[in-house]
């Protein structure tokens, strides 16, 4: 699969004058930000949204959301392929007491792989890559991509119990 590369990308929600039309009260929830995320891919054009986990709660469900509520939609515009979704994740070195969150949003992109292989029938990968915030060397990013490949990653080659039980991105077998 080629790198598609983007044009444009929208952020959550910057300070605004008004409420959003979509948004009941000043604080935006995880529902608002759902569609939010479909306005900005569906009316905006916009081909990235930045899903920020930096900080606050937010939406851990967003991929599954998006495809069941706005099916038409993304059964005719892939949602990894014409459009991306891109975590941005707390940096541990920076936000100590945010760090179990980093291992939280990147434990979603596995499963955010899983509803997308179900909706489209085939492997399909809706977050590709995650914005590390506050980054200060090469090394944090590194311990992000090997704290992926050996704790999310890795386990679905580790037994459950003592029997032949795997996990397999959300299969057990």
């Amino acid at each position: 699969m080629g790198k598609m590369i983007l044009k444009t990308m929208s952020t959550q929600h910057p300070d605004n004058v008004y409420i959003p039309f979509f948004a009941q009260e000043p604080q935006l929830s995880g529902e608002d930000e759902v569609i939010e995320a479909f306005y900005a891919f569906s009316v905006l054009g916009i081909e990235e949204q930045m899903w920020d986990f930096e900080g606050k709660e937010v939406d851990e469900f967003v991929v599954k959301k998006l495809l069941e509520r706005y099916p038409h939609f993304f059964r005719k515009r892939k949602l990894g392929k014409d459009f991306r979704l891109t975590p941005r994740v707390p940096n541990p070195s920076v936000e100590k007491a945010e760090a179990k969150l980093l291992l939280e949003t990147l434990e979603s992109i596995p499963r955010s792989a899983d509803y997308s292989k179900i909706f489209y029938g085939e492997e399909s990968v809706p977050i590709f890559e995650v914005i590390l915030p506050m980054t200060t060397s090469a090394n944090e990013v590194h311990r992000v991509y090997e704290l992926y490949k050996r704790y999310i990653v890795g386990k679905q080659y580790k037994r459950v119990y003592d029997i032949n039980l795997y996990v397999a991105w959300g299969i057990l077998s």
